[in-house]
């Protein structure tokens, strides 16, 4: 497995462009990408979760409705059964049909309006025109093989639909049995029931057709598998069971995030419920291996995201609606509020040698089981953030690869670790979606060098302001002097504002190490200083980045060739 090295460029759905997509991307875009690839030297393409959302303005896709069930928004409508071609053009009378305007961003309620109406067309067509009998027996053939997940889901957007939200808590139905049952208590709603389970139909045909064109052209698909799901999902209001809901997954602070002060002081609150992983394992983890097995019909590699709530996850013992009521509180007063219950990692935190060791055993027994869900399939775990000292020497050995960020490898003496000497089953990149592009940060740290050295001219500084941009610079210096070591550059030229030249040393370095994996986001490919997502923030222009080009388009820009070069050049695939 570890022979051979690849190249990767993160490609969120909703970024990719092709003419007449309908305001974001789909699969036929992808399908377009995949070509891209395969004549680019670009081994994998890496797609964030692509399950199905619920209704927000700009849905993250670490918070979808269903662990299984796939987001119909991406769905190709030209392939779509039943639909009426050509689409007809944007008509004065009926302005909800605009094809959602806005180039850069992803306009999510204009996608849904426009795409649903031709869906819900399509629909109509199916279920009636004679031409489409066996696609309607195929339709039929499939629902009966694929279990009960499937009934859930389309039950509960059922519901969802009759009682305006997600949120099942505040329905009138909370019985479980007794939901499934008023899921089909109309024709109308057996028919919503239907129309749902065909949106999965089509879904798994167009997927199935993309996973068959990837592997034709020798082009890995990474999917991604979020650590949790959302409290507001299908999962969650049918298997009840398997989720702690007295507790919300999330991430402490780091001190990274100043965008947002609650993430600042307190961390990251996702708002997902727990898993009760001895209730899991009593039927054999089946929801675990049921989600697993659905990635694996579409993607051949997938990334953990937070690996680590495996081993253990920082919890809080309140929702994310609550967070600005503890904004301002102290630890103390907070769990005042919360019966005497503080964030904290959970099931154990890692201060005694005896919890460390039951935290390795736990996410060491856990993944194996998750392993064994889908054999033969490649593995990355996002191991980034508060990482205990056992938790990469275990994933290692489980053939998991862990993350390598260049400038956050510092080894004892203050020096950046070289990419000759990383652990082969690693994935080496500079930037995730939650981090800005490198050439962003990059000009940002040169700032504050150039900052300081202003300053430390400015007879005006008082003693105090000196002294803060002399640190900034000092600190920020010292990222830019690591990362041009790291690419063999010399002083002065690695402190610079960001430059081709730079670009290509940084690059070079990176896809030189000896990671099997070496990856960029299409943002930092393609020199668009534009951030995917700020972690802690919501709404904005987080999930909605746009590329401004087709594939086709950006072939023909010089930074393809430039990455078919350096990929080659490297001995990468």
């Amino acid at each position: 497995m570890l022979k051979q090295r690849f190249t990767g460029v993160l490609m969120p759905l909703f970024s990719l462009r092709r003419e007449s997509d309908g305001g974001i991307g789909d699969l036929t875009a992808l399908e377009q990408w995949i070509d891209w690839a395969a004549n680019h030297g670009v081994g994998f393409l890496q797609l964030l979760p692509v399950n199905a959302l619920g209704e927000d303005d700009a849905p993250s896709p670490y918070s979808a409705i269903s662990s299984v069930a796939l987001e119909p928004l991406y769905l190709s409508l030209e392939r779509v059964p039943g639909m009426p071609l050509p689409l007809p053009p944007y008509q004065e009378d009926l302005p909800p049909l605009q094809i959602p305007g806005g180039r850069d961003l992803v306009d999510y309620a204009r996608v849904r309006t426009y795409k649903r109406y031709w869906l819900e067309q399509a629909w109509s067509r199916f279920a009636s025109e004679p031409t489409l009998e066996n696609e309607r027996a195929e339709f039929d053939a499939w629902v009966q093989q694929v279990g009960r997940w499937l009934d859930d889901y389309a039950s509960f957007r059922v519901l969802s639909i009759a009682f305006g939200s997600t949120a099942w808590w505040q329905w009138p139905v909370q019985d479980a049995d007794f939901a499934r049952r008023i899921a089909c208590e109309s024709e109308q709603a057996r028919q919503q029931k239907r129309y749902q389970q065909w949106l999965q139909w089509l879904c798994a045909r167009e997927w199935a057709l993309v996973r068959a064109h990837a592997d034709a052209r020798g082009v890995m698909l990474m999917g991604d598998v979020p650590i949790g799901i959302s409290v507001a999902s299908s999962d969650v209001f049918f298997e009840r069971r398997l989720f702690d809901m007295n507790w919300s997954g999330g991430a402490p602070a780091e001190g990274n995030f100043a965008e947002d002060p609650f993430t600042a002081k307190w961390g990251q609150n996702w708002g997902i419920p727990l898993y009760r992983w001895d209730v899991m394992e009593d039927d054999g983890f089946a929801w675990w291996n049921r989600r697993i097995r659905k990635l694996a019909e579409i993607f051949g590699m997938y990334r953990i995201d937070h690996v680590l709530g495996f081993y253990r996850i920082y919890a809080f013992p309140w929702m994310p609606e609550r967070n600005p009521e503890f904004l301002n509180l102290t630890p103390d007063e907070a769990a005042a509020r919360c019966g005497g219950r503080r964030p904290g990692f959970r099931p154990r935190p890692d201060w005694e040698s005896a919890d460390r060791r039951a935290n390795l055993m736990q996410g060491d027994r856990l993944l194996s089981r998750l392993l064994q869900a889908a054999p033969g399939l490649r593995v990355v775990g996002e191991d980034l953030g508060c990482v205990p000292d056992y938790v990469r020497p275990d994933l290692s050995r489980l053939r998991i690869a862990g993350f390598k960020i260049p400038h956050w490898e510092i080894d004892e003496h203050q020096r950046i670790i070289k990419g000759s000497t990383y652990n082969p089953c690693s994935f080496a990149t500079y930037a995730t979606h939650d981090f800005p592009p490198l050439c962003n940060d990059w000009n940002e740290w040169y700032g504050y060098v150039h900052a300081a050295r202003e300053a430390m001219q400015d007879v005006t500084k008082n003693g105090e302001e000196l002294r803060s941009a002399i640190r900034s610079g000092k600190d920020c210096e010292r990222v830019l002097a690591w990362l041009g070591d790291y690419a063999d550059l010399p002083r002065d030229e690695a402190v610079q504002p960001w430059n081709p030249h730079l670009k290509d040393a940084v690059y070079k370095a990176l896809f030189s190490c000896r990671s099997i994996y070496a990856a960029l986001m299409w943002t930092e490919l393609f020199d668009v200083p534009v951030r995917l997502n700020t972690p802690g923030t919501e709404g904005g222009c987080n999930w909605r980045p746009r590329m401004p080009f087709t594939a086709e388009q950006a072939a023909a820009l010089p930074q393809s060739e430039w990455i078919r070069v350096l990929s080659a050049s490297c001995g990468r695939s």
